[in-house]
């Protein structure tokens, strides 16, 4: 994956919405992985004194994969109609290998991408065939960038990424890969301190 030459202010999907509105999505919570928040720490403490550019909590280290709706507005028994179609689309689907090495510039933020993309492409086609079932029509496309990595920091301000990218290609790291057991489907919030989430289900990969 490939340095940006400019950083912008990132601005939370949803932004503008209410303080307390939610959506329900899938993803992958990484933040309990003690090899994956080493490897964070080390790019993060690189990053201390670089301007313009704020850390994310360990324990809120994701893959984000598919959203599916807002939270307040779906009818009763979505979650688990979402799990249960889930669970028949990945019935075949074996525990994730992913690895993790040289942090990238993005266009608004800094981040460690996950290999190999297509196991991710893959896995988040399923997922977008059981939400459409379940919601009678294709769920919104998802950014480009949205399953390709862990976030490490977002960008505060606008600017050249040149400093950002010597920091990162200077920190010297040992490759970290993980195997990630399951899926969660959760409750996913928003606001300009970053994302959190609670985990309404799971979905195990055990093909």
């Amino acid at each position: 994956m490939a340095h940006a030459d400019q950083v912008r202010k990132h601005v939370p999907r949803g932004n503008g919405t209410r303080p307390e509105e939610s959506t329900l999505a899938w993803l992958l919570p990484l933040g309990n992985s003690p090899e994956l928040r080493g490897l964070a720490n080390q790019y993060q403490y690189s990053l201390r004194d670089l301007p313009g550019f704020d850390p994310v909590p360990l324990e809120w280290m994701h893959i984000l994969l598919q959203e599916s709706g807002g939270y307040e507005q779906a009818p009763q028994g979505r979650v688990e109609a979402l799990l249960e179609a889930a669970r028949q689309r990945l019935s075949s689907f074996a525990p994730l290998s992913l690895s993790f090495h040289g942090g990238v510039v993005l266009s608004e933020s800094l981040a460690l991408p996950a290999e190999p993309q297509a196991t991710l492409t893959d896995l988040r086609g399923r997922l977008r065939e059981a939400t459409a079932e379940v919601l009678g029509t294709q769920p919104p496309e998802e950014p480009e960038e949205i399953d390709r990595h862990v976030s490490l920091a977002y960008a505060t301000a606008d600017g050249p990424a040149v400093f950002a990218k010597a920091t990162l290609e200077a920190t010297q790291v040992e490759p970290v890969t993980l195997t990630v057991p399951g899926i969660a489907l959760v409750r996913l919030y928003r606001d300009h301190s970053g994302t959190e989430w609670s985990v309404l289900g799971e979905v195990e990969l055990a093909g």
